[in-house]
């Protein structure tokens, strides 16, 4: 008899199991997420690179079916007095699958509306460019956080960008389990930080990272979610356990401001 009731108990826990691998799955496939970094020759250049792509780029990939598009900034104010981003544009590009990514550069050189919307950024002289260089990084978002998202969109909203690169492929996996299985990103959500994505790297620089995007309503949000995250006697828990231990040799933290026509 008991073992009996062991044994269904295993098939509980499994049906359990189960029951969230469906949820995580109702909620939408897993996206790639596109991140570009623009590095302008000043800050007036930013500001001009940054109205392009509002008027032309943001609409541009809409007609492409790929939404949530975000144009981001940064500055010493917003920043926490960095101003290491000052004269860089930040563009978060959600991918519904691969043959978007690969087909995205194509389709807009066809689209003869974001040509010509596109004007001042094509037409520029060479030796005068908006922006001087572009990288690119690929991600693929986390099977407990699949997909791009609004979180808030208060006139004030302050979006925060980290990446924690790991020494190895195998600490990089270990720092995802504990943000997924451990329940990290579970109890980021308990404290207001609200997750605009998760994803592991796949392609760019500074491999291997996962990197993420948290949304807060102004500074003051931010602060007050963080403090109370670090107090959390999970994240303690967490933070102790010693098979998470030395998963992420470098953060890096940037904070960010929405452009006018950002859809994030």
């Amino acid at each position: 008899m008991r073992r009996r009731a062991v044994l269904a108990g295993m098939v509980c826990v499994a049906g359990l199991a189960g029951l969230g691998v469906r949820a995580q799955e109702a909620a939408g496939p897993r996206e790639w997420i596109q991140i570009k970094t623009y590095v302008c020759g000043s800050v007036a250049k930013r500001e001009a690179l940054v109205q392009v792509f509002d008027r032309a780029l943001i609409p541009a990939l809409n007609r492409q079916g790929i939404r949530k598009v975000g144009v981001f900034w940064s500055n010493a104010e917003v920043n926490d007095g960095n101003a290491a981003y000052e004269t860089q544009v930040f563009v978060l590009i959600p991918h519904p699958d691969g043959a978007s990514f690969a087909e995205m550069d194509g389709r807009l050189l066809a689209d003869a509306q974001y040509m010509k919307d596109a004007a001042p950024l094509f037409g520029a002289p060479m030796a005068d460019p908006l922006y001087d260089t572009c990288s690119s990084v690929l991600l693929r978002g986390f099977a407990t956080c699949p997909q791009v998202r609004q979180v808030t969109d208060a006139p004030e909203r302050l979006l925060q960008l980290r990446i924690y690169n790991s020494f190895t492929i195998e600490r990089n996996a270990k720092k995802i389990a504990m943000f997924e299985g451990g329940g990290e990103l579970a109890v980021f959500r308990a404290c207001g930080m609200g997750p605009v994505f998760f994803g592991q790297a796949l392609a760019g620089d500074r491999l291997p990272n996962l990197t993420y995007m948290l949304g807060f309503a102004d500074k003051a949000a931010k602060e007050a979610a963080w403090k109370t995250f670090i107090n959390h006697p999970d994240w303690k828990a967490l933070k102790a356990d010693p098979q998470y231990k030395d998963t992420a040799n470098k953060i890096t933290n940037i904070l960010l401001r929405p452009s006018k026509g950002s859809q994030l």
